[in-house]
């Protein structure tokens, strides 16, 4: 685990960065006892992920003063142990989890409180996870980089035009951080053989089976199977970003380009406690505690600004602003915020038993999608999960079953935690549950293997949260600009009405975002 500064050493470097940055330090100090510094700029945006990185880029390209402010840290390639791995979460490594007691990923194993990737937000009848770093998701995600399908698409976004988005804003995206669909001598490679019989099991029960664009550097994959570098993605080891730096996450490619602009100043480490404003209609103040990487408050930023972006995900977007309406910090938030909200119809399903040759290494990153079209119930999506095999386990495949849930939750605001908390109707969702289970049978009658749902494998999580600020709801649906806020845009996941359409959604979220902030940046520029 990288060592940090100590606190005096950390609050003298940043006074220092804050003075050559021309920021203006107060006079004494903020809460908690520590210094609070003050800065301006026209617009912030508020989270790194497949929102906040393409506003802060397109914001930077337009001249406009822009901070971007994230939470966690800036995680950098080092070497074949920069980042942590599956195998640790055994070990209880707190490099995985936002200042957490209990791991991220499964909410069971004792961790050291850190400012790692992944955050567990606690629910009635589910949990669900987002990502915390420069990078957002993307340094979390699995890579999948999936377009919906048109027919699927246009029953959730029936006022946006696929055509646009398929033409214009997909591609925007996938130019920037897709390293393509997975190639054939990769897909033939000894630790692939799980998803060729993923390939031949769904095709031959009569899915429609893609290769999906992936945020992943297939060429460096290709050096981990032909020996040249250690070995990372090729052997499952790829969700805590990726230790042969094969991960196209967006701190490479948009943020670098947004920093490169020198439009953009990159604040990591702040995580945001409050937004308020000048009056009703006047600037907006952004407060921040900047951490050390255990999770102390070594300072407060102050920035004041004209536009602010939410962009921290659907989870701490929702949070953020369910906050400032429950404290009075900003008045005139809308009654949607918090509802329409769900997680991409998601369910982890497992085949245990399968027959087919499938091996112990299961390679990566996710990059095969099925869908079954001709459900007797509803359309629904399996993403192939590699899941190398532990000892004594019989061959197990992974799954991750995606459909439009029956019914939407809500999220909601616990004042005496300071934490957004989810309410989730599970028994109101069977029909969806049963759609996936027939999707997953017709697999595994081509497989072998016994049907596992989510509930058969521990606490449900939710990995695709969506909604809390839906565009049309709570939001204007061309701008993301939060009803009854004006110059507040949301940007994220937040928008998205609790699915994208049967399909993985980091994609959708940023061509979304994309075509947004191209209509915002003509209004504010």
């Amino acid at each position: 685990m990288k060592k940090n500064f100590s606190r005096r050493k950390f609050i003298k470097s940043t006074a220092y960065v804050a003075a050559a940055a021309g920021i203006t330090t107060t006079l004494g100090c903020g809460g908690g006892g520590a210094y609070t510094i003050r800065s301006s700029k026209k617009a912030v945006v508020i989270g790194s992920g497949f929102g906040g990185s393409v506003a802060a880029l397109r914001l930077g390209q337009a001249g406009i003063s822009t901070a971007l402010i994230e939470r966690g840290q800036r995680w950098d390639y080092t070497g074949p142990q920069s980042f942590p791995t599956i195998a640790d979460l055994s070990q209880g490594d707190g490099r995985t989890t936002w200042l957490g007691e209990v791991d991220a990923p499964s909410g069971r194993v004792p961790v050291n409180r850190y400012t790692g990737m992944m955050e567990r937000v606690a629910g009635d009848t589910v949990d669900s996870v987002c990502g915390a770093g420069l990078g957002g998701g993307s340094l979390v995600y699995g890579g999948v980089l999936l377009q919906p399908r048109e027919d699927l698409f246009a029953d959730v976004f029936p006022n946006i035009s696929y055509s646009e988005m398929n033409s214009k804003y997909y591609p925007k995206v996938l130019d920037l951080v897709s390293g393509g669909a997975i190639p054939d001598d990769i897909l033939n490679s000894p630790t692939y053989a799980a998803k060729k019989a993923f390939i031949e099991n769904a095709g031959a029960a009569g899915l429609t089976v893609v290769r999906s664009h992936v945020g992943f550097d297939w060429d460096i994959i290709r050096k981990e199977i032909n020996g040249e570098i250690p070995a990372a993605a090729s052997i499952g080891e790829y969700v805590f970003s990726c230790n042969s730096n094969a991960k196209n996450t967006l701190d490479k490619n948009y943020i670098s380009l947004a920093e490169n602009t020198g439009k953009v100043e990159v604040n990591t480490l702040h995580n945001v406690t409050a937004i308020t404003r000048i009056g009703s209609r006047g600037a907006y103040q952004v407060h921040c505690e900047i951490l050390s990487n255990e999770g102390e408050v070594v300072m407060n930023h102050i920035i004041t600004c004209q536009h602010v972006f939410m962009a921290a995900g659907s989870l701490n977007t929702t949070k953020l602003l369910l906050k400032a309406k429950a404290l009075g910090d900003l008045s005139g938030i809308n009654a949607e915020v918090g509802s329409h909200w769900a997680a991409n119809g998601d369910e982890l399903m497992a085949r245990v038993g399968v027959t087919s040759p499938i091996g112990t290494i299961q390679g990566g990153p996710a990059s095969i999608a099925a869908w079954d079209l001709n459900n007797s119930i509803k359309p629904v999506g399996f993403m192939h999960s590699p899941s190398n095999a532990r000892p004594g386990q019989p061959p197990t495949q992974m799954q991750l079953g995606m459909c439009v849930s029956d019914q939407t939750g809500t999220l909601t605001y616990r004042q005496d935690s300071d934490s957004v908390f989810v309410n989730w109707p599970l028994d109101a969702n069977t029909v969806s549950q049963q759609a996936r289970l027939e999707g997953l049978q017709k697999i595994a009658a081509q497989s072998g293997g016994q049907v596992l749902q989510n509930s058969d494998l521990g606490r449900p999580t939710m990995w695709h949260p969506l909604g809390g600020a839906t565009m049309g709801q709570a939001t204007d649906g061309e701008t993301g600009e939060l009803l009854g806020q004006s110059n507040l845009f949301v940007v994220d996941g937040a928008l998205m009405p609790g699915s994208t359409a049967v399909a993985n959604p980091s994609l959708t979220i940023a061509a979304n975002a994309e075509r947004i902030m191209e209509n915002i940046i003509a209004k504010i520029s």
